[in-house]
């Protein structure tokens, strides 16, 4: 069995969990969602265009889809805002219900537009990792209508991000299509960007691992990911996300959560362990 086909899923699935501190810091950073959105973005494309430069890989091809790239590249700035915007406007435990619905759409239209297989161990394995994140993050009290529909909004987006990107990542690479997007992106939301950098000082060491490590490096990984491994695979695996940030929230904000949200985390980490495990078996070596 080769590293390789060992190592993807179970990056994706530690990329993934460190993604789940992304909330704890839009909770703590007193900016309106749009601005930390736009700052997110501006400070990954540079991480990434950086790394470009010095592999000397900055030069745009004929043949590159630079139209799908603009196209996830505007979805992105649209996912991230929405997203932001839903753990401002309601609770955390909402607003990652609501996210993680896009897994579930992601799947399935992979299916139809990529023509993946959905195979009947992988279904099981994304409801059970479905039902944990809703253990984890139970919606209660403290719903708002802006929230709700920012985070319907962010799941539509978060799907149709990888469905159209995939085939690009394949063509480009994740490197490259990483800072081509997050740069489109990052252009769509400069306004918000400089809005924000009065305010900047006040935050920076927050805003600087939100952009430059979870979201430059992170995406780098993420897409390089994407481009090798099946969609079912990226969507449960996506799961280990909102499971984590009860780990997260136990460690460094003393919420250790219940008995229901650890139960949740289990069958999260179960359905990764399952689909990472399926995924390596059915890689040829």
């Amino acid at each position: 069995m080769s590293r390789l086909r060992v190592a993807a899923p179970v990056a994706m699935a530690m990329l993934a969990a460190t993604w789940g501190t992304i909330p704890l810091i839009v909770r703590t950073v007193s900016l309106p969602a749009e601005q930390l959105a736009a700052l997110r973005l501006w400070l990954g494309a540079i991480t990434v265009l950086i790394v470009l430069g010095i592999r000397g890989e900055l030069r745009l091809r004929r043949t590159e889809p630079l139209g799908r790239i603009i196209v996830i590249g505007v979805i992105l700035a649209i996912h991230w805002a929405a997203f932001f915007w839903s753990l401002k406007t309601t609770t955390v435990a909402v607003a990652l219900v609501l996210v993680y619905l896009g897994p579930v759409a992601m799947a399935t239209m992979a299916r139809l537009v990529l023509r993946e297989p959905l195979k009947l161990g992988s279904i099981l394995a994304l409801g059970t990792a479905v039902v944990g994140v809703v253990l984890v993050a139970r919606p209660g009290s403290g719903v708002t209508a802006e929230g709700v529909i920012a985070g319907l909004i962010a799941a539509a987006t978060f799907a149709a991000m990888v469905i159209i990107g995939k085939p690009a990542a394949q063509q480009v690479g994740g490197l490259k299509l990483a800072g081509l997007q997050m740069s489109v992106a990052a252009l769509v939301m400069t306004p918000w960007a400089v809005s924000s950098l009065p305010t900047f000082a006040t935050y920076w060491w927050q805003i600087t691992l939100l952009g430059v490590v979870l979201t430059g490096f992170g995406l780098m990984i993420y897409w390089s990911l994407v481009a090798t491994l099946p969609v079912a695979t990226v969507a449960i695996l996506s799961y280990m996300e909102p499971a984590s940030a009860v780990v997260w929230a136990a460690l460094f904000l003393a919420e250790p959560g219940d008995a229901l949200s650890w139960i949740g985390v289990a069958l999260v980490v179960g359905a990764g362990v399952v689909a990472g495990t399926r995924q390596i078996r059915a890689r040829p070596a």
